[in-house]
C-alpha cells in the first residue's frame, strides 16, 4: 500500500506495509491527503514497535458519570435559587403538616409561611377540627395580607377533605411505618392530591429517598440543562435518587416548583429562563444616570 505524504512529491511506503500498525491506528505525525484503500485482510496480526501501545477507547467510569449528573442538576438548582433563596432542610414527622407546608409554602416567604403554620395549630386541636371548619374560618386565620389567602384556605380544605375520604380518619401517621408508605404513596391514584406533594412528604417525614418532580418540572429541568434532552422521568428519576442526598433532593425539588408556579401563574405553558418576569432596568433609568440628569440641570 502507498501512502501520499503532503509536502512529499513522491509516494512512500507505510508502516502498515511493514506489518506494524493495522490501518486504523497509523501513527502518522504529517496530515495525510489520501489513503490507498486495500484488504483488511492482509493485517491480520501485527505487531507494535517499542514503546508504542494500542489506543483503546476510554470509557467514562460510574463514579464520573455520577459526578456529572450531580454537577449539572446542582447547577441548575443553585441558579433557581439565586431568585428564590435557598431554605433550611426541615424535618417534618406529620405526614399532614407535610403536605399542608407545601400548600403553605409555595410562592410565600419563608418566615411568613412557617408563622402561618403555627397560627393554624394553635387554632385548632386537631386535624380533623381544622377539617370541619369553613373556608372563611381558615382563610381569617391565615390573614388577608397572606399570599393568594383564599385560594390557600381552599387548598387546605380540599386536601383535608381528601385524606378523610381515603382514610375515615385524621390521624394516619401510624402508615409511615415500614407497611404502610405504599397506601401513601397511592393516594395520588385515588384523591386529586399530586404525586410530587405525596412524595416530597415521605421525604420530609421519613427522609425517604425519593425525588418528587412532575412532568412539567421534569421539562423545566431539561430546559435549565439539568438533565439531558433525550431524557424522561421515568427513566431518569432513579438516576437522580441515586446521585443526589436527601437534602439536594429536596432544594431542587422546590425551586423546580416555585419556578413552574411563577411562569404558569403568568399564563406561560412552556418552560421559562430564570430571570422570567423579572423587571430589568434599563441604562437609561439606572441611580448613575440619573444622578448625572440631575448634576447637568
Amino acid at each position: 500500500m502507498e501512502v501520499y505524504i503532503q509536502g512529499e512529491g513522491k509516494p512512500k511506503r507505510s508502516m502498515i506495509d511493514q506489518g506494524y500498525f493495522p490501518r486504523w491506528q497509523v501513527p502518522l505525525t504529517t496530515p495525510v491527503t489520501a489513503v490507498a484503500s486495500g484488504p483488511f485482510s492482509r493485517i491480520r496480526h501485527c505487531r507494535y514497535p517499542a514503546g508504542v501501545e494500542p489506543q483503546m477507547a476510554k470509557t467514562a467510569t460510574p463514579g464520573a458519570e455520577k459526578s456529572s449528573v450531580v454537577s449539572d442538576l446542582m447547577q441548575a438548582c443553585e441558579a433557581l435559587e439565586e431568585r428564590y433563596g435557598r431554605r433550611k432542610m426541615q424535618v417534618i414527622p406529620d405526614f399532614i403538616e407535610a403536605l399542608m407546608t407545601q400548600i403553605l409554602e409555595l410562592g410565600a416567604p419563608e418566615k411568613a409561611s412557617k408563622d402561618v403554620i403555627t397560627r393554624l395549630k394553635a387554632e385548632y386541636v386537631d386535624w380533623n377540627d381544622m377539617r370541619v371548619a369553613s373556608v372563611r374560618e381558615i382563610e381569617d386565620v391565615l390573614g388577608a395580607k397572606y399570599y393568594r389567602c383564599r385560594e390557600k384556605a381552599e387548598d387546605i380544605k380540599h386536601l383535608l377533605a381528601d385524606l378523610y375520604t381515603a382514610f375515615r380518619r385524621m390521624e394516619i401517621n401510624d402508615l409511615l411505618s415500614a407497611g404502610g408508605t405504599e397506601t401513601l404513596r397511592a393516594l395520588p391514584d385515588t384523591t386529586n392530591i399530586r404525586r410530587d406533594m405525596v412524595e416530597r412528604a415521605l421525604v420530609l417525614a421519613l427522609d425517604l429517598k425519593v425525588f418528587p418532580c412532575d412532568e412539567e418540572q421534569f421539562r423545566l429541568l431539561k430546559f435549565l440543562g439539568g438533565v439531558p434532552k433525550h431524557a424522561n422521568l421515568q427513566n431518569f428519576q432513579k438516576k437522580i435518587e441515586e446521585s443526589l442526598d436527601t437534602e439536594q433532593i429536596l432544594r431542587l425539588s422546590r425551586v423546580l416548583r416555585e419556578h413552574v408556579h411563577t411562569y404558569q401563574s403568568a399564563g406561560a405553558d412552556e418552560p421559562q429562563p430564570v430571570d422570567f418576569s423579572l423587571k430589568k432596568e434599563s441604562p437609561k433609568d439606572s441611580p448613575k444616570d440619573k444622578t448625572t440628569k440631575r448634576i447637568k440641570k
